[in-house]
């Protein structure tokens, strides 16, 4: 048999971003626990994780897209139309699941995770004042072996176009200010630029950036920074 013969044809090497499906919740708790293993959501436990991302998957507010590539997850992005309503609601309707699923690192650190889960209870999206129709970009990730191949930013560009074609006018996020010059580089280089600058009662500073993805309606053309 000639090589010609032999030859397939080739995986295709292009990654392709789409909405997510109750089948790639698992896939993006593991590309989460690759992407996040020092932080403290991480520390909850996939159940914990899994509830999470559902969440953004049923709510109607909810946006959530994977990058695939030759059919396995290598990213995804969430985030919400509803900041303030959507982690209202997450934890109204399924508060239950929340507790049973961090119960055994509740447990082990009852004080810190304490306090942390009653900072979820009081979390509401941290939107920042005087934006309307802002939809907060909640998690990026992707998975190590693909850093720095584009997948990234091709999640950001398809979250963005999706928000816009849902009536958002403007895309915002939150990350650590220190030790986390990469990834606020990497959001400057997606057309976000810094809004502010706050402090936590954890003692983390995080950034605030926001995007201008479309004009407001009020007549008048809002310039955003490009992409």
């Amino acid at each position: 048999m000639c090589e010609d013969a032999k030859r397939t044809t080739p995986p295709n090497q292009v990654p392709v971003v789409r909405k997510a499906t109750v089948s790639d919740l698992e896939n993006t708790v593991s590309v989460h626990v690759a992407s996040f293993s020092g932080f403290f959501l991480t520390s909850l436990g996939r159940k914990f994780l899994f509830e999470v991302y559902r969440g953004f998957l049923e709510s109607d507010s909810g946006i959530y897209l994977i990058s695939a590539l030759d059919g396995s997850q290598i990213g995804f992005v969430v985030g919400t139309m509803d900041p303030g309503g959507h982690f209202k609601q997450l934890l109204y309707r399924r508060w239950y699941r929340f507790i049973l699923a961090g119960l055994p690192a509740l447990l082990r650190h009852p004080i810190m995770v304490g306090r942390k889960f009653l900072g979820a209870v009081l979390y509401r999206g941290e939107k920042p004042a005087g934006i309307e129709n802002s939809v907060l970009l909640s998690s990026l990730a992707v998975s190590p072996a693909t850093n720095g191949k584009g997948v990234g930013r091709a999640l950001v560009e398809s979250f963005c176009k999706e928000a816009e074609s849902r009536g958002a006018s403007s895309v915002y996020l939150l990350t650590d200010r220190d030790d986390n010059e990469p990834v606020n580089q990497f959001y400057g280089k997606c057309g976000f630029r810094l809004e502010s600058s706050f402090g936590r009662q954890s003692r983390r500073i995080m950034n605030r950036y926001v995007r201008i993805i479309a004009p407001r309606n009020n007549g008048h053309t809002t310039t955003g920074t490009s992409s």
